[in-house]
């Protein structure tokens, strides 16, 4: 007998069971792999801040915290202006145009990462007339080579949580894990590991892998002119908003060790890093549900059904505390013996330091799912607004905190930015939700 479309709608419904088993499998599988891909991509970077603690001095340690926040910065641009426009977009397009839509991302990652090394460049001749030390303006030249691999493998990863290929992923970071830890491990042992080393081991690492990943995978991206053009006013129209808002958040947030440089050195800069280090343990975790969480709140408002958004939004947000928080708790109590045990005596007696940063963690968790419900709703300009709140904090108390307190200062003020933060998004979020529950009915 034909199989009509009648049939094959009568097949589904009595199959219906087996069909969400299979969905709900496949989300588990997912999200477990989301999962292990933090772990590995967040120990990657834990070890690599233990090697150089070990070796080095605290110095080299701070150095290596300031390149990491140049690092930091960067992501956020590209984020802002690639990643997650591809994330709310890329969904609602057929396979060709996701293709061609990728394509334009590469030219738009290409064209951003021409104009970071000539920003670092720039940075280099402001420190070569002594307002920073030599060995910084070693480290930022060793990331003017390296910074496009470090951008593409971060690209790359974001292509892949938004098409929801969490094992390519979870591959790539095993790559770049292996190979960098061996190329740290190689000059630790022959006595040339540095800030500046461990970045070109990173952008060795990541130039490798993802490199491969372009010609596995050519067949998943293609250009257009037009396209790219296109392309580039849409991400921008959307991104422009996302990107003031980066700017202003990570500004917030990553300035805070380049002040406590300004004030008390590059080594106490070194201590913040441990202490840091120590809360990156709960990254697996905090950072594999963002992946997950983060497409699946995009695609929960794809429905055009704010109501759905509301609860959704809320569930994760009760369930991914109550996960952090055994964490949090353990962090709080026994991070000044964790210090001690992976960086060295040299770092001890920061327990208080590490305290305020898992309390942090909530915060953190709660922003998270409320930003990404804010883009999801295209609400851009209104995130703008609330990333305002950092900047604030640390232009009228944050510095004083750092200056009087030093790393102790920083810990108080990100908590007090993220506290702030987070309350006002919350507001926002409830304003618009309701009303557009409202105009749905």
């Amino acid at each position: 007998m034909p199989f009509h479309a009648g049939n094959l709608i009568v097949w589904l419904t009595n199959h219906r069971h087996q069909w969400r088993q299979l969905l709900v499998g496949a989300i588990y599988r997912n999200s477990t792999i989301s999962l292990a891909d933090q772990v590995v991509a967040s120990a990657t970077n834990f070890l690599t801040g233990i090697i150089i603690a070990r070796i080095c001095v605290k110095e080299e340690l701070g150095i290596y915290m300031l390149g990491f926040t140049i690092i930091l910065l960067i992501h956020e641009l590209q984020t802002s202006l690639i990643s997650a426009p591809y994330m709310v977009f890329s969904p609602r397009l057929s396979a060709k145009n996701r293709s061609l839509y990728m394509g334009s991302s590469l030219v738009q990652y290409l064209t951003l990462s021409i104009l970071v090394i000539v920003a670092l460049l720039l940075g280099i001749l402001v420190i070569s007339y002594g307002f920073g030390s030599t060995d910084l303006a070693t480290a930022i030249k060793a990331l003017c080579y390296v910074i496009p691999f470090i951008m593409l493998r971060e690209l790359v990863r974001r292509f892949c949580f938004a098409n929801m290929k969490m094992g390519t992923a979870f591959i790539i970071d095993c790559i770049v894990a292996a190979s960098q830890l061996g190329a740290l491990a190689t000059l630790a042992y022959s006595g040339f590991l540095s800030s500046n080393t461990a970045f070109y081991s990173i952008g060795f690492a990541s130039g490798l892998t993802v490199l491969g990943w372009l010609v596995v995978k050519r067949h998943c991206y293609s250009f257009h002119q037009d396209h790219i053009w296109r392309d580039f006013k849409k991400n921008f129209s959307f991104g422009k908003w996302t990107l003031a808002s980066s700017l202003l958040w990570t500004l917030g947030m990553t300035i805070y060790p380049w002040l406590l440089a300004y004030f008390h050195g590059t080594a106490s800069t070194g201590v913040w890093a441990a202490c840091w280090g120590i809360i990156a343990v709960a990254n697996p975790i905090l950072l594999g549900m963002q992946n997950f969480l983060g497409p699946k709140i995009v695609q929960s408002f794809t429905s055009n059904n704010p109501l759905l958004l509301k609860q959704f939004v809320l569930k994760v947000t009760i369930i991914s505390l109550l996960i952090v928080t055994p964490l949090a708790i353990i962090l709080s109590i026994f991070g000044g013996q964790l210090v001690v045990l992976f960086y060295g005596d040299k770092y001890s007696n920061n327990g208080h330091i590490v305290s305020i940063l898992a309390i942090n963690l909530l915060v953190i968790t709660t922003s998270y799912t409320l930003s990404r419900a804010l883009l999801a709703m295209e609400q851009a300009r209104l995130y703008f607004l609330a990333n305002i709140v950092p900047l604030i904090v640390i232009l009228s108390i944050g510095a004083f905190f750092v200056k009087q307190f030093g790393a102790m200062g920083v810990a108080w003020g990100l908590l007090l930015g993220y506290v702030t933060t987070s309350i006002t998004m919350f507001y926002m979020f409830l304003i618009l939700i309701n009303r557009a529950i409202i105009l749905k009915k």
